[in-house]
């Protein structure tokens, strides 16, 4: 069964996010604190509004498809 876009997204954007926090803990001056600050982060946030938005289209196609149902 494959799985809903919205859902794997966020587990891969957990999985990204995850690997940064790790290579923080190696990496950690002001160079990275910058990329967190003006990439990762902006970043993160926009894919989790992504998701949202991508979620709230699939529930409203999943009740379309009931609706259209006979």
């Amino acid at each position: 069964m494959p799985g809903r876009p919205d859902q794997d997204g966020h587990h891969h954007l957990d999985l990204l996010d995850a690997a940064w926090e790790k290579a923080q803990q190696r990496w950690d001056d002001d160079m990275s604190r910058r990329f967190d600050a003006r990439y990762w982060m902006p970043l993160l946030n926009e894919s989790r509004a992504y998701l949202a938005a991508l979620r709230n289209l699939l529930e409203l196609l999943r009740a379309a498809e009931r609706d259209t149902e006979y």
